[in-house]
């Protein structure tokens, strides 16, 4: 009886120990770039899901071979900032001319993903900075290839592609 008792009071103060329980999480951290009007310095967040979705689908078409797709998931002009050279290309993605002049050679890409990372700005509405980090390997017509590390931010803005930043390191 004693056992009993002595077990039942044990298992009471366990069970008491199991309530609800505030947790503190941090959601932001780090700080950005950029400084509003009154100096105060912003945080960066995790970004939308739904900027997130569009900006993946936005890289799968480009893995595709989708320049359509690619044309409907843009602004009417991407500030392109390519990984291979210097400078920001004002792309007029009205259309798939410059996509496709770029793909002209390519038969496949395969990549392969290692991580994605939707940042926003503390405050902001409707702009989400996708960071991939990835591996690329073109084959082309001719049947070269041609590969890389690469790390992609996507900038979605209402719901639209609007900047690709690239950084890019040879994988040989």
């Amino acid at each position: 009886m004693r056992k009993k008792i002595l077990s039942l009071i044990f298992f009471t103060i366990i069970l008491s120990g199991c309530g609800d329980q505030n947790v503190n999480v941090q959601n932001s951290g780090g700080f950005w770039h950029e400084i509003d009007g009154v100096g105060t310095i912003k945080k960066a967040i995790i970004g939308s899901e739904k900027d997130l979705g569009i900006a993946m689908e936005f890289f799968d078409a480009y893995t595709n071979l989708n320049s359509q797709r690619m044309v409907d998931l843009s602004a009417d002009v991407v500030k392109f900032h390519p990984g291979e050279m210097a400078g920001i290309i004002d792309v007029d993605a009205t259309n798939t001319a410059f996509i496709d002049q770029i793909q002209s050679t390519f038969k496949s890409i395969d990549r392969t993903v290692r991580n994605v990372t939707p940042l926003a700005v503390e405050g902001s509405e409707n702009y989400t900075i996708v960071g991939i980090n990835y591996t690329q390997v073109i084959t082309h017509k001719d049947g070269s290839t041609s590969s890389g590390h690469y790390f992609e931010r996507i900038h979605v803005e209402n719901e639209k592609v609007v900047r690709i930043v690239q950084w890019m390191r040879p994988m040989e």
